[in-house]
């Protein structure tokens, strides 16, 4: 079931069946659905067609593979090339229009020295014909975004750059449009946005069954998936399992990481935080009335399942093996499931006002995050969850994961404290979301419901 990407479908089908010559660059982490995204596109074109998911071998079996595909798209078994510049010649001497997809090429990069390759193919680029449309696709997110570096010699050859992510809550519901608002609330923050994982999920199944055989069990695609492709990528990276274990279901400051982890060093912390958020496993995030404030800046995880995993699973897989999937999501994880789920739902609650923002149902937005705030009375200090700023105000909302419908005296306790932390900033709003709705109404209010964030108007 092929789900969401109509932007990037729109946008690439522009570019590959315009008349002129063009390379597109595709990248994002493994399992993102990246490869799915251009053979669907590829679906919907009449033209001559050659997909090749490079080796990870050497450069000459690359070149021969790859003429194996030419081969058969041009039904000429006797071609043969010295070289991919002479056969990309061929392509452009042959006047067909002609798409060419190299999937993995940091796997065809990495099988020459010094940014050998991508020298090629910037010569290639610029000497190939109108009829050709070349895509490079890799997993490999800091190597792939070398690419567009000015020092890289493919540097401004690309005529579409997509970075593709994971999907949002609501694009991510369309895997499972049976479940109520509330299960699709729960699905997503533990599962997440990547396409292949919502893809391995039953549906038809409850929530409990899917986490046993999908992530506790330890020979799932999911789970093979975490372990065996990506953990183990992020294992190239140093310490990258110890920061992840500190970070887990919790966003820290720099300190509190490195203080929980024990790194330690002249810039051995900030090489492993920068590799982590060039793979787009975490991010580094600040409160949108102190963005310029280094102290107020802080790390968590961006992919649902990597945190799940991490909170859960990591260091809890002996027991896990010893007691096996239902008794250990009974004993270790459903006990405190709804605290975990609570702080994925005020992420999905500023994905909510990023995508009715990006819609054109919401204008007059600035940014949107989370807001700081100090109590100097109780000496306290915290964040609100959702915060829009508008040119000179801002409106507060209260994020509520709640199995029972948030009533009137609540929702007053929670706007006299807005006030009286956040008054001297301007106050344009202040509204409420709740998982389960409200108990009352109230115009002075903006309250938000779950079936509200689901409906297709955003």
């Amino acid at each position: 079931m092929f789900v969401g990407r109509e932007k990037e479908i729109n946008e690439l089908q522009k570019v590959l069946t315009a008349d002129k010559k063009a390379a597109v660059l595709i990248y994002g982490k493994r399992r993102v659905g990246k490869s799915y995204l251009i053979t669907e596109v590829l679906k919907t074109l009449s033209c001559k067609k050659i997909y090749y998911e490079c080796l990870d071998g050497d450069y000459a079996e690359n070149l021969q593979q790859f003429t194996v595909r030419i081969r058969r798209e041009f039904e000429n078994p006797y071609l043969s090339f010295s070289s991919f510049q002479d056969a990309f010649d061929y392509l452009s001497g042959t006047g067909e229009q002609t798409v060419v997809v190299l999937d993995e090429y940091s796997y065809l990069k990495g099988s020459r020295e010094n940014r050998y390759v991508d020298s090629v193919f910037r010569s290639i680029i610029d000497s190939m014909g109108a009829n050709i449309r070349l895509v490079l696709i890799g997993s490999f997110v800091s190597i792939m975004q070398e690419l567009l570096e000015r020092e890289n010699p493919l540097f401004g050859r690309f005529s579409l750059v997509l970075h593709l992510r994971a999907f949002d809550y609501y694009v991510s519901s369309q895997f499972y449009p049976q479940k109520n608002v509330r299960e699709k609330i729960e699905f997503y923050s533990i599962f997440g946005g990547n396409s292949f994982v919502n893809a391995m999920l039953d549906p038809r199944q409850d929530l409990r069954t899917n986490i046993c055989e999908q992530i506790l069990n330890p020979n799932s695609a999911v789970r093979s998936y975490l372990e065996n492709i990506l953990l183990s990528e992020l294992s190239k990276t140093g310490p990258s399992h110890r920061i992840l274990t500190a970070l887990s279901n919790s966003k820290k400051k720099y300190s509190e990481i490195a203080e929980e982890t024990g790194i330690t060093g002249a810039g051995t912390l900030d090489k492993q935080l920068k590799n982590l958020i060039q793979m787009d496993v975490i991010q580094r995030t600040a409160p949108i009335n102190r963005r310029d404030d280094r102290r107020k800046i802080f790390y968590e995880i961006t992919d649902n399942l990597v945190r799940f995993y991490y909170t859960y699973v990591y260091a809890g897989k002996d027991t896990l093996r010893m007691i096996g999937e239902e008794a250990f999501y009974d004993l270790y994880i459903l006990p405190s499931l709804d605290t975990f789920i609570s702080h994925r739902f005020e992420e999905i609650a500023r994905e909510y006002f990023q995508r009715i923002v990006k819609n054109g149902k919401k204008s007059g937005i600035y940014d949107i995050g989370t807001y700081w705030y100090d109590d100097p009375v109780k000496h306290v200090n915290g964040e609100f969850d959702c915060v829009l700023k508008h040119k000179d105000t801002y409106s507060f909302y209260e994020v509520k994961y709640h199995r029972n419908p948030l009533d009137l005296n609540t929702c007053r306790e929670e706007e006299k404290e807005v006030r009286r932390l956040a008054e001297e900033f301007g106050i344009e709003k202040i509204g409420f979301i709740c998982s389960s709705g409200f108990a009352f109404s109230d115009e002075k209010y903006d309250l938000i419901t779950a079936e509200d964030m689901y409906r297709e108007w955003i």
